[in-house]
């Protein structure tokens, strides 16, 4: 009998996984299990093991403890290319892809086959090899298109055939949602189920939990790494699942009502127009949380950046009543608006720094330095205290910021624009890519620099969060203003209606 279809013989097994860093272990004998044709989720807070444990599998780390098996067969990915010759493939949040090469060039990297010449390619084979690999894992892209001027979907499912061409039988796939349009994860969705239904077994990480019951027949709970349950998801539900990966019940996040001093002014903006659109006037009082709702395109980001100066602006800006001059966010995080983009490894993070450099970015000029000297005992007390604060796990303020989780770098820039003491705080998809439990804490952080009258705009796509977070909602369209209420006067659904209806041009 094959031993694909051999009974009880699982298609992956980890058995007792340890990996340790210099700081400690970081995973405690750690099971995992995939069946054939399984979509299993693999879920978790940020900094509980997830990742760690596929690069373990992917065969990022080598030096680890423990067992792996294939169709009951012993391995060990001693690194990605070896991982892959055994049939397992891991796609990343940041893609592996050539971006000025066609899709065809990409899917057939590293097979390319040999042309009439020695030391040529074959690039008419090529290209017909990859088409039909293409159709034959029913997936439709053009082959001949440069990936970069892909859609985010068509780069994650060049991706997927680019792994199965390689004959991949477990597919790993980390946050393969956290960039795509509703239409693209749908899209995904229908195509992993037809995967799963041709035998491969998919490991699914994701922070959007309705997903893991929308695609998962099984979910794995990782906790400070270790396995807190395995379970079907249809035996779960979205409050079940959250308070194992919590560790307890979470608490309904809420707000005190503490908005600094009443009626002053923190930010506003007179005559405010961004590259030549309608102008906005808008006032955001000290303590006063402002969320901006929209589409993708409505404005609501060019905004932000005009205010910090990052895209040309024009009209008056005034920081508690008094104008200022900001022509780029340096002159912004000197005159006290500090800007969190929604990019954080692109736009707000310096990766090649440690966190406590990090952290102390746009306080330089705050008390951190002095002459044109930095004050190093200063800046080290200062990171140290905000570590502890903000909850950044692991509590390293020497570690390297890119080695952290999304969550804890979502807090690192958080707590920068803390250590700012700034007057004006503008977030940008402030909690995009974190999980349940980070996200209830960013929102803490939120309520707290609030409390302390802090004048804050929150630019998000979450509904419920601009709805928890929010004072007042400011919806946007094409760059305009179409509707400026206190939160409490929209619901979800009305929400959801103020945004779309200013899609088709009914928005008062």
């Amino acid at each position: 009998m094959d031993a694909q279809h051999r009974p009880g013989n699982a298609l992956l097994e980890m058995r007792g996984i340890r990996k340790a860093f210099p700081g400690g272990e970081v995973l405690h004998g750690v099971d995992f299990t995939v069946e054939h044709g399984q979509i299993h989720a693999l879920v978790g807070q940020n900094g509980a093991g997830k990742s760690t444990l596929m690069k373990v599998l992917g065969g990022v780390y080598s030096d680890y403890e423990g067992e792996i098996t294939i169709e009951g067969r012993a391995i060990r990915p001693q690194s990605p290319h070896s991982a892959l010759a055994e049939g397992i493939a891991v796609i990343y949040q940041d893609f592996a892809l050539v971006p000025d090469l066609t899709v065809a060039d990409n899917i057939g990297l590293g097979r390319e086959p040999r042309g009439r010449l020695p030391g040529t390619v074959s690039h008419g084979r090529l290209r017909a090899r990859s088409t039909e690999e293409t159709v034959y894992f029913g997936i439709e892209l053009p082959v001949m298109k440069r990936v970069a001027a892909l859609s985010v979907g068509d780069q994650q499912l060049t991706e997927i055939v680019k792994a199965l061409a390689r004959r991949a039988r477990v597919l790993v796939m980390d946050e393969p949602t956290a960039r795509l349009s509703p239409t693209e994860r749908a899209r995904l969705f229908e195509i992993m189920r037809m995967l799963a239904g041709q035998g491969v077994g998919i490991v699914y990480i994701s922070h959007f939990l309705e997903e893991v019951f929308a695609i998962a027949q099984q979910v794995t709970v990782l906790r400070d790494g270790n396995v807190v349950a395995t379970e079907p998801t249809a035996a779960l539900n979205l409050q079940s699942l959250t308070n194992l990966m919590v560790g307890s019940a979470l608490a309904a996040s809420e707000r005190a009502e503490n908005h600094g001093e009443a009626g002053a002014s923190g930010l506003e903006l007179v005559d405010f127009s961004v590259a030549g659109r309608k102008p906005v006037n808008l006032r955001v009082d000290s303590g006063e949380i402002l969320g901006v709702a929209g589409l993708v395109g409505s404005g609501r980001s060019r905004l932000a950046m005009g205010v910090v100066g990052a895209v040309r602006a024009s009209g008056k800006i005034k920081v508690h009543g008094a104008e200022v001059a900001i022509r780029s966010p340096q002159q912004a995080a000197s005159s006290g608006v500090v800007y969190l983009p929604e990019d954080r490894k692109r736009d707000g993070l310096v990766l090649t720094l440690s966190v406590g450099e990090n952290l102390v970015l746009s306080a330089l000029g705050r008390g951190l330095a002095r002459l044109g000297l930095v004050r190093r005992k200063a800046c080290a007390d200062t990171s140290r205290s905000l570590v502890e604060r903000f909850g950044i796990v692991p509590q390293d303020p020497r570690r390297l910021v890119s080695t952290l989780s999304g969550g804890n770098q979502q807090k690192t820039l958080l707590a920068r624009a803390c250590a700012a003491e700034a007057d004006v705080v503008i977030l940008d998809q402030p909690t995009a890519g974190v999980d349940v439990g980070a996200k209830a804490e960013i929102y803490e952080q939120i309520w707290e620099m609030a409390r302390a009258g802090t004048a804050i705009i929150v630019v998000s796509d979450d509904l419920d969060e601009l709805l928890l977070l929010s004072d007042r909602i400011m919806v946007m369209q094409k760059g305009r203003v179409t509707r400026l209420d206190p939160a409490d006067a929209f619901t979800r659904p009305t929400l959801l209606e103020a945004i779309t209806s200013a899609a088709d041009g009914n928005a008062a």
